[in-house]
């Protein structure tokens, strides 16, 4: 696969092992990453018609929390005034801590019926914590016909109906240098040819790859949720060692090697590729034919908020094409609904998603294993 001799990626390469478990796809999936960088890069104007009946609402705010910094800029900016404008319910942005005490002020809040926001955005593991603790109301679906069109990964339900409604999502892909390949992969198998010290590769609990090779190898997710599964899968991805040149758990070391052309490629966050593909690097974010592996953010409601009827409206306009439009075209992160029912060209569609079907994220795997996926792959390793 080699096209030109580079600097050597030989076995003295040395290896980086950290063993704290990284957040590129964790609870704050793709906002922590690029929304400095693409806050202006596209300009285009997202029209669109209102299909929304207006009422009179009252003047105090819908209130939405969303991960700080750039991110929740974006949404303010870009995503909330276009539902106001297509509603006439006012929104007002809150900022959302990341992590575990977040979820227990937000549960002890809920229980006092004072709780700091009407919506927050939760990924999959949250918004399964939040279950377990009673957190979420649950929406009848029942007339909020674009939630119920939504695939079932992007909407998750319970008996007592919808309690999560996906808001975007993120992709890790294989992303390689192009002018160091004669021919670009189009397979995750690829990690496991016989190519010595070639690619970057996250480790940890929250590695990739253990979705990988457990799609590629042994029939889905599944097999992640006893330790004897998880054992046959860490022994399948020990089998790529020699091909790792560096094991990586901070995002900015796997990009400062793809820049200075220290790995061939691997596994990295598809849109941070693309910003550096936009801006001259030599790399290019491929979905593999077996699937990127997908994170979601989802919408939530804590069931102390007051404001069940704009909540619904904020759940259903949000799950539409337009607003859908708006995530790719404005922040710069995949929509959840296929590509022939948005209004995105091709180039804007390739830029921040794919229409192969996606590996998911293994989130209940990774809640109930956290510890012995960690210590697996460590050990794997050292071994």
């Amino acid at each position: 696969m080699k096209k030109m001799d580079k600097p050597e990626l030989g076995s003295d390469a040395k290896q980086e092992l950290t063993l704290t478990p990284a957040d590129t796809l964790n609870a704050n999936g793709a906002s922590k990453r690029h929304f400095l960088k693409v806050a202006g890069a596209l300009a285009a104007t997202s029209l669109f018609p209102v299909p929304f009946i207006r009422k009179a609402w009252a003047d105090e705010p819908l209130k939405i929390s969303t991960f700080g910094g750039s991110f929740g800029q974006m949404f303010a900016s870009e995503f909330f005034p276009e539902f106001s404008k297509a509603t006439g319910v006012p929104v007002q942005r809150v900022d959302q801590a990341s992590g575990s005490q977040f979820m227990l002020q937000l549960a002890q809040a809920n229980k006092a019926g004072k709780v700091p926001m009407d919506l927050c955005m939760m990924v999959d593991a949250q918004v399964l914590r939040g279950r377990k603790r009673n957190l979420w109301r649950s929406f009848d679906a029942k007339g909020l016909n674009n939630v119920q069109a939504l695939d079932t990964p992007y909407r998750r339900e319970t008996d007592q109906g919808v309690d999560a409604v996906g808001a975007l999502a993120y992709f890790m892909t294989m992303v390689v240098n192009p002018d160091m390949l004669d021919t670009q992969p189009d397979s995750w198998s690829v990690l496991w040819e016989n190519h010595p010290n070639y690619w970057g590769v996250q480790s940890g609990a929250q590695s990739p790859m253990w979705e990988i090779a457990a799609n590629l190898y042994f029939g889905g997710n599944d097999i992640l949720n006893t330790r004897e599964g998880i054992d046959k899968v860490i022994a399948k991805i020990a089998e790529i060692k020699p091909n790792v040149k560096l094991w990586w758990q901070s995002e900015g070391t796997m990009q400062t090697a793809l820049q200075n052309e220290e790995v061939v490629g691997g596994t990295f966050v598809h849109d941070t590729a693309v910003y550096l593909e936009n801006n001259g690097t030599s790399v290019h974010s491929i979905f593999p034919k077996e699937g990127g592996l997908q994170g979601v953010n989802y919408w939530c409601q804590p069931s102390g908020s007051k404001k069940i009827d704009q909540a619904r409206l904020f759940l259903e306009w949000s799950s539409s094409p337009e607003a859908q439009d708006i995530i790719a075209r404005k922040l710069m992160c995949a929509p959840l609904l296929p590509k022939s029912k948005l209004s995105l060209s091709e180039k804007e569609f390739a830029m921040v998603s794919s229409e192969t079907k996606p590996i998911m994220i293994a989130t209940e795997a990774r809640m109930n294993h956290a510890e012995y996926l960690e210590q697996q792959f460590t050990r794997m390793l050292r071994g």
